[in-house]
């Protein structure tokens, strides 16, 4: 079984539609952990206002600042399944999703995998639109939001599916293993991922915490996969960019205090999946 963990501050109605896209998930051997980072918009109501097909745990920590990683290892701790499936609450599974993850995860369970992020233009999307016109969303075929000027054009295909030569099949990165491992969407084996600490609870705010996470993966020759067949679709959202970056220049020097980085030099590998665990799912 695989346990999803679901990180959330104040995105109620992101959190709506990423649970919506979880549940006409294929495979229905998962179960939901939701993890309060301290919000003030109540996410708990969008669990229990809802029929939802799948069982679900809601964990809620003191906010103190953004403390994603905390918050992960939180949801972590009360997980049962054998894979830990890192999902943003801004991000939608495609309906096949968790039935590769289970493929991939039987086949090679002490294996990190890590799964697609495309970005999704600015939209204006439902829980009916994920639940019943799930090719509009993904296609971009929605009703468009107005953002003005704070649209700053994040959208479209996961660089490491477009430019797969670079990443997978050269040297010009001597640290792709560390940045292609996105915590918006992987799995990693319980067992392992409780063996190496989590995440460190020492980086907060925006970024960083899910390479310095796999930076510790690779220095223990820990083998890491990528899957083109699990997607996670970003949902727009406003954000102050600005904060942003210095949160993430901070992360970064706090990694580099704390790894070798230009030692770090272990590939990704690529699989291609058998038969789908679950079945198929309509789109």
């Amino acid at each position: 079984m695989l346990s999803v963990i679901i990180p959330v501050y104040n995105r109620r109605g992101a959190l709506l539609l990423c649970l919506g896209a979880l549940d006409r998930q294929s495979c229905r051997d998962f179960e939901v952990i939701v993890a309060d980072d301290g919000s003030d918009d109540l996410p708990v109501e969008v669990l229990i206002n809802y029929p939802w097909h799948f069982p679900y745990l809601y964990v809620r920590q003191e906010r103190k600042g953004v403390r994603i990683g905390q918050a992960r290892n939180l949801g972590a701790k009360l997980a049962s399944g054998t894979g830990l499936v890192f999902v943003d609450s801004d991000v939608l599974l495609n309906p096949t999703a968790l039935g590769h993850y289970t493929n991939i995860h039987q086949a090679n369970p002490d294996a990190i995998i890590g799964g697609r992020y495309d970005w999704l233009p600015p939209l204006q999307i439902t829980l009916d639109d994920v639940q019943s016109k799930w090719k509009k969303v993904v296609s971009g075929d929605l009703p468009k939001r107005e953002v003005g000027e704070a649209y700053l054009g994040l959208q479209g295909q996961d660089p490491r599916e477009v430019a797969n030569d670079v990443w997978f099949d050269s040297d010009a990165f001597r640290y792709d293993y560390c940045l292609a491992l996105f915590s918006g969407n992987m799995l990693w084996p319980a067992r392992i991922f409780r063996e190496i600490g989590g995440f460190d609870e020492n980086m907060t705010g925006h970024g960083g915490e899910d390479c310095e996470l796999a930076m510790r993966a690779q220095e223990r020759g820990l083998p890491a996969l990528f899957s083109y067949e699990v997607i996670g679709y970003h949902v727009w959202h406003p954000r102050d960019q600005e904060r942003n970056m210095r949160e993430v220049k901070a992360n970064v020097e706090y990694i580099r205090a704390h790894h070798d980085i230009l030692a770090l030099g272990v590939k990704l590998g690529k699989v291609d999946e058998l038969p789908l665990v679950g079945g198929t799912h309509a789109s």
